[in-house]
């Protein structure tokens, strides 16, 4: 039980550093399809290449919080 806890928690931190940069980067490239002249599967692209640019600094950022924030505040109780 304590490693499929740990397999949810892993798949639950990859899955928010995808949403994160996804959400961030979203309204831009709704913008960039209604008032451009790029094709869909050109936006579909850099939307992809910017969510795969942002991964690995949302993560470490994400961590760093939760080291910050959580970790210590768990610690000392």
């Amino acid at each position: 039980m304590r490693v499929l806890g740990q397999i949810a928690e892993v798949v639950l931190w990859f899955a928010m550093w995808i949403a994160i940069p996804a959400a961030l980067l979203y309204p831009g490239v709704s913008w960039l399809v209604k008032h451009t002249q790029f094709s869909v599967e050109a936006v579909c692209n850099i939307y992809a290449l910017g969510i795969a640019i942002l991964f690995l600094p949302t993560g470490f950022l994400t961590h760093s919080i939760y080291r910050k924030f959580v970790l210590k505040r768990a610690i000392s109780n």
